[in-house]
């Protein structure tokens, strides 16, 4: 990629029998600072790596076993939005399914995993181009995930049940240093407990049922989970902010969904669910760290209550023999949601952080919205294919809108294809509405609107061979996400790259 210098490289290779099959894969890429639309650069080294393989075996005629291990690296990357960028990242991820088909009565399968993540993570402000350099951090961070899931089939009639169980446990610890090197404190370094060992464990038991009858088609699904937290290293400050830190809640959720094929070609559907969540880590356990979409320092809450959330879709769906359209149009009613607002009687630790955001329930929200998906095929080979979705939210206890909601996104592609489906030329628009529904609780602010054109076109030089090339950005638009992130200890948005003009060749033997 031309923007950044950016190189990507991916190859696998793979061994097969009738008994198993073995694959060992790699990647690796590597860039550097990019440039937005208004030619200024942006900070966004970095070089990263992976390796892993894949096993699957047959055990007999009814059973197979796959297990999998993959390393993934990360040196040297830069975070512009952050007060510290990514020195090292090490992150190992191992999994294994078995697999058995059954015979017995309507039982008819059975199907257990195990996985387990391992990373090992350093962060530090010690190449970030600081004026005066006011002290040096660094932390370091390690977090632990593991668990398993089993889960068996039933076939009846008119009906397919699942139902299984699951165990999942997080864990995180990490500490900053803070090393002054000016001021009143020169000298000295403090240490911050920012994950503070914490732990969430969660034990579900999950079910879904299937069934179908003429025209219509009826799923109901539920989940019950125990989700009980803790953290084994709390620091002072948190605990003045937290007064109980331990908490067990249980989470029930439930779906029903009904679709009727109402003619050949049309097909409408309504989907309603009551579905609850317990806080994660950071929303629990973070300790003035930073970690969001802006240099905001943020503060965990132990004791946040259960998110609910309550939905139903309507959806419709059109399929002719050259024209398809999907229509999904939803309402949520949203209980105790979980969101952050600016807490102006705590105190940064870093003196770059614009002030610390503490993680909060709101009592009561309300989201609408549609999304609109249509794919034709035209004349000439040409086929185009449009999108438009929109989201409005609503904060109902302050009476203003929830933070971190993006603004309406219109997409149009055409394509083609020729020389015997060799030649696939695409033209790509985007369009992004102004997002003004901003919270001032959150420390948002106003996104303007933009429109981006792409290009790309791919070739297959024989069966082996393709070649792609292609154009983002070809206006060299000056522009910036809404979810963007900020710039470190401001709320000055980072702008996105402008022009990048891209290669990609495939081989595959």
């Amino acid at each position: 990629e031309s923007n950044g210098e950016i190189i990507r490289s991916e190859g696998h290779i793979g061994f097969s029998s009738k008994s198993y099959d073995l694959g060992v894969f790699g990647s690796w890429s590597q860039g550097g600072d990019y440039k937005d639309g208004n030619d200024s650069e942006v900070p966004a080294d970095f070089f990263r790596g992976s390796f892993g393989t894949q096993l699957g075996f047959k055990l007999g005629g009814q059973q197979q076993v796959r297990l999998s291990a993959l390393y993934n690296m990360a040196r040297d990357a830069d975070f512009p939005a952050l007060p510290m960028d990514l020195r090292e990242d090490d992150t190992w991820m191992f999994s294994a399914r078995h697999d058995i088909g059954l015979d017995r009565g309507s039982l008819k399968a059975w199907n257990t995993t195990l996985f387990a993540s391992f990373v090992d993570h350093l962060m530090d402000n010690l190449l970030k181009p600081l004026d005066p350099r006011m002290m040096n951090a660094s932390t370091i961070a390690t977090t632990n995930n593991y668990g398993a899931r089993t889960e068996g089939t039933w076939h009846f009639d008119k009906g397919t049940l699942f139902l299984g169980v699951d165990h999942k446990v997080e864990s995180a610890k990490g500490t900053r240093e803070r090393e002054f090197l000016m001021g009143p404190n020169a000298g000295n370094t403090f240490e911050d407990n920012a994950w503070q060992e914490g732990h969430i464990g969660k034990t579900g038991l999950f079910s879904e049922y299937q069934v179908n009858w003429g025209k219509n088609r009826l799923v109901i699904s539920g989940r019950l989970e125990m989700n009980m937290a803790n953290v084994n290293d709390p620091s002072d400050e948190f605990l003045q902010a937290n007064e109980e830190t331990e908490i067990s809640q249980v989470n029930p959720s439930l779906s029903l969904g009904f679709t009727r094929k109402m003619t050949k070609d049309i097909s409408l559907g309504l989907w309603m669910g009551r579905g609850q969540r317990s806080a994660g880590l950071a929303e629990r356990f973070i300790n003035y760290f930073p970690i969001g979409l802006d240099p905001y320092e943020m503060l965990g809450n132990a004791q946040l209550d259960p998110e609910v959330n309550h939905q139903a879709d309507l959806t419709m769906a059109w399929r002719a023999e050259k024209t398809a359209i999907n229509v999904d149009v939803f309402a949520a009613y949203m209980q105790d949601f979980i969101s952050s607002r600016i807490d102006e009687s705590l105190s940064p630790r870093l003196p770059m952080s614009p002030g610390v955001r503490r993680y909060v329930n709101i009592d009561d929200a309300f989201k609408t919205g549609f999304e609109i998906n249509w794919a034709q095929e035209l004349f000439v080979h040409l086929r185009h294919l449009a999108s438009l979705a929109f989201t409005y939210a609503q904060d109902l206890d302050l009476d203003q809108p929830l933070p971190e909601i993006a603004p309406i996104d219109v997409r149009y592609a055409l394509t083609g294809r020729y020389l015997k489906d060799k030649l696939h030329p695409e033209l790509a628009f985007r369009f992004v509405g102004k997002q003004s529904r901003v919270s001032t609780e959150f420390g948002e602010t106003e996104t303007p609107s933009f429109a981006l054109l792409d290009c790309k076109v791919s070739y297959e030089l024989n069966e082996a061979w393709r070649f792609s090339a292609g154009i983002n950005n070809i206006l060299d638009t000056y522009y910036y996400e809404h979810l963007n992130r900020s710039v470190r200890g401001t709320t000055d948005p980072i702008y996105a790259p402008g022009r990048n003009i891209y290669v990609m060749l495939n081989i595959n033997f």
